[in-house]
């Protein structure tokens, strides 16, 4: 088996708390956040924070379904395993930190596409990476905008008042 290949780590410091953009982030097939046209979920079976559910994506000029097993670990962590869809293997995670009341989100991920022994791992390191790269790096700023626009009306999770410096 190709050795996978190793996703760029993607962060973005969101101005809202961690149990709010978690929430967000793990509401899978209630719609898209704003902005994103590109990908749509699904729930196929859930127990508890275990799900398995059906991604459709645009990336580039095409378009996949893929069926993921997803862990919810609420409020710091959601891993995906890749089960069926264009790659042989996938595995991300997103890692939320809280930081002073903000929200450090990290992704990380790796993958292996090999339809031909060679040609696979060189198309996955040429093509696929800075796609999915690209794409991730779109929803992570779609996530932000999603999230800090939330959390600017929210009630639930009010954000502190800072003092005032008179």
């Amino acid at each position: 088996m190709a050795s996978p290949i190793k996703l760029k780590t993607h962060k973005v410091l969101i101005k809202a708390p961690c149990e709010m953009v978690f929430q967000k982030m793990s509401s899978f097939g209630r719609g898209r956040l704003k902005g994103d046209n590109n990908e749509s979920s699904r729930v196929l079976c859930r127990d508890d924070n275990h799900l398995i559910a059906e991604f459709k994506t645009k990336a580039g000029p095409f378009s996949y379904t893929t069926i993921e097993e997803i862990h919810l670990e609420p409020p710091k962590r959601i891993t995906f395993k890749h089960l069926k869809g264009p790659l042989h293997f996938a595995e991300e995670e997103f890692v939320f930190t809280d930081v002073d009341g903000d929200t450090e989100l990290e992704h990380r991920g790796e993958f292996i596409w090999h339809w031909f022994p060679v040609i696979g791992w060189l198309a996955g390191r040429l093509y696929t990476k800075p796609m999915f790269e690209r794409t991730i790096r779109k929803h992570m700023e779609q996530i932000l905008v999603s999230c800090e626009e939330r959390a600017s009306r929210s009630h639930v999770f009010a954000r502190r008042k800072s003092a005032d410096p008179r």
